[in-house]
């Protein structure tokens, strides 16, 4: 049910209906001292696979605020809100004296994977820094982070079948983190009865 009310937004939601697959995001809460663009992107981040629509994204960032933000976001004009995006810009205006000076998007291809470290810690890496620069569009995204990949049949994959949005490099990486996942697994299993075998 959508009606008019005192709220910031031209209209609200007094019963938002929330998708069955819909997971709230767990964010460290933004309290008015931290980045505000940092607090953004990640907020987009964690959501942006799910696709929720605005009136989820408005009930969903209340919950990542506290102090004075939560304040701020309580005393908004009535009905000086149309949209999400409109949203997040009074945000980053109001908070933007903690943001932080972003790289150049060329620091995206400083960013390797090491010799030994796995897939899903190399992802949580990439995509940590990548909300550290400023303007990488998909292309860089993509170019930097094949770049430094240590799987040779995950990139023979990537050759294989281009993809070209950052979400479906993610949906298709967690598919190989979760194989990756598995075998460590089966040689933690495995160790025990090679160690058995040679003690016979």
């Amino acid at each position: 049910m959508v009606k008019k009310t005192d709220s910031p937004f031209t209209t609200v939601v007094l019963e938002c209906p929330v998708p069955s697959k819909f997971h709230l995001p767990q964010l460290k809460p933004f309290d008015g001292l931290k980045d505000p663009l940092d607090h953004l992107n990640i907020f987009k981040t964690t959501l942006g696979l799910q696709q929720p629509p605005d009136k989820i994204l408005y009930c969903s960032f209340l919950t990542t605020l506290k102090g004075v933000a939560r304040e701020w976001f309580t005393k908004l004009p009535t009905s000086s809100i149309d949209d999400f995006e409109q949203l997040s810009s009074s945000f980053l205006c109001h908070f933007v004296g903690g943001q932080h000076p972003k790289r150049p998007a060329d620091h995206l291809l400083t960013i390797k994977q090491g010799e030994k470290e796995t897939l899903r810690s190399y992802v949580k890496h990439f995509t940590r820094e990548t909300l550290e620069v400023d303007e990488a569009d998909d292309k860089v995204q993509l170019t930097a982070f094949k770049a430094e990949l240590k799987s040779k049949e995950f990139v023979v994959s990537l050759a294989k079948n281009p993809l070209w949005t950052m979400a479906e490099m993610l949906l298709k990486t967690q598919k190989y983190m979760n194989a990756e996942d598995a075998l460590v697994r089966i040689e933690e299993v495995e160790k025990p009865n090679k160690r058995e075998r040679k003690g016979r």
